[in-house]
């Protein structure tokens, strides 16, 4: 019998908010949220744990540190650090992300390689690791997924992308209430005025329906790029703004949702 059976409460709390964040944890990259939670066609700082198939465009390594705070609550804030390394034609990508409250905890790791199979087609491949905690009563559920992606270049403006997350996976506590859903995305990127770029996605999660994201973006004098996008199921509507700085780049950004809150994201990273 477990000592505290209040601590589901949290639970439930936590688990709703991360299935109305996004068909993935940990919560997206503070660009990538800006945009209504576009991704797939993207090559941006967080690429190991949203689009694997990125990482076979980027041109430089980097590292970002990120932190959300859902609900305003510091109690829940989510923290994230990540790595993207150049390997010849691709990269490796690795994140590490925690959050929670006292007595109930989540840690989560994505361990991703991404690849260009051609200048203009790349591919990629992610292991996900995660764990839920309630050290108080001794119980773990630790568990283990992978995603797929994959980005086409057309041409110097359209651009095609796709990802499947969680199509397989193992559980240490099939019973546990808190599970990985299986999620298709696609999407296009469309380039415009040579500052300017549309996105626009679709999210199916099996038994939950579809979600429709949609972004743009634009930059200003080559070093600050404003953002905004929405999204459906449920509605949201995001705005963020982005600073780069001699190989430095720092984000803002927030997503406010119906019957959830706002969320807001700030990150760093440095690439080389």
């Amino acid at each position: 019998m477990l000592k505290r059976p209040g601590i589901f409460i949290p639970v439930f709390f936590l688990s709703l908010f991360s299935i109305q964040a996004t068909c993935q944890w940990p919560w997206p990259e503070a660009g990538s949220a800006a945009l209504g939670g576009c991704y797939v066609t993207g090559h941006g700082f967080s690429c190991g744990g949203q689009n694997q198939a990125g990482l076979g465009f980027i041109e430089n390594s980097s590292f970002t540190f990120q932190h959300c705070r859902p609900y305003l609550l510091k109690e829940i804030g989510i923290s994230t650090l990540s790595g993207q390394f150049k390997t010849g034609t691709g990269a490796l990508g690795i994140s590490i992300a925690s959050r929670g409250i006292k007595g109930f905890m989540q840690t989560s790791m994505w361990f991703s390689y991404g690849m260009k199979l051609n200048p203009v087609i790349s591919a990629g491949v992610g292991i996900h690791l995660w764990n839920w905690a309630l050290p108080e009563q001794f119980i773990y559920a630790p568990g283990i997924s992978f995603a797929l992606g994959l980005q086409i270049r057309i041409n110097d403006h359209w651009r095609l992308g796709g990802g499947l997350f969680h199509p397989a996976g193992w559980y240490g506590q099939p019973t546990f209430p808190i599970q990985q859903s299986v999620a298709i995305e696609t999407g296009f990127s469309y380039t415009f005025l040579d500052s300017g770029h549309l996105y626009s996605e679709i999210h199916l999660q099996p038994g939950k329906g579809l979600t429709l994201c949609n972004g743009l973006d634009w930059t200003f004098h080559q070093n600050t790029i404003l953002r905004t996008g929405v999204s459906t199921n449920p509605f949201a509507f995001s705005w963020g703004i982005a600073q780069k700085f001699k190989g430095w780049v720092m984000e803002f950004s927030f997503q406010c949702r119906t019957g959830s809150g706002v969320a807001p994201l700030t990150s760093i990273s440095h690439a080389w």
